[in-house]
C-alpha cells in the first residue's frame, strides 16, 4: 500500500511542478495587446477595377476583398 501512496504523490508532485513550469510564459506576455480590424482592401480592388476599364468591363463589388490589420489596443507610456 505504501509503494502505491509514494507512486501517487510522485505522480501529483511531477503534474503540479510541471503545470507552475509552463504558466511563466503565460504570465509574462512577449509582445503588446494587438486588435484585430479588418478594411477594404483598396490597392487591389484599384488594381482590378482598372484592367477592367482597360477591357471596357465593369466591376461590381458584392463582397469587396478584405485584408487584415493588426494595431495595438492601448499604449502604455
Amino acid at each position: 500500500m505504501s509503494r502505491f501512496y509514494r507512486l501517487g504523490c510522485t505522480l501529483v508532485l511531477v503534474g503540479l511542478l510541471g503545470g507552475c513550469a509552463s504558466t511563466r510564459t503565460a504570465s509574462v506576455p512577449t509582445k503588446p495587446l494587438m486588435q484585430r480590424d479588418t478594411q477594404v482592401d483598396v490597392v487591389y480592388v484599384g488594381y482590378v477595377n482598372a484592367i477592367a476599364k482597360q477591357r471596357g468591363t465593369r466591376v461590381l463589388w458584392v463582397n469587396p476583398p478584405m485584408k487584415s490589420i493588426e494595431r495595438p489596443v492601448a499604449t502604455v507610456n
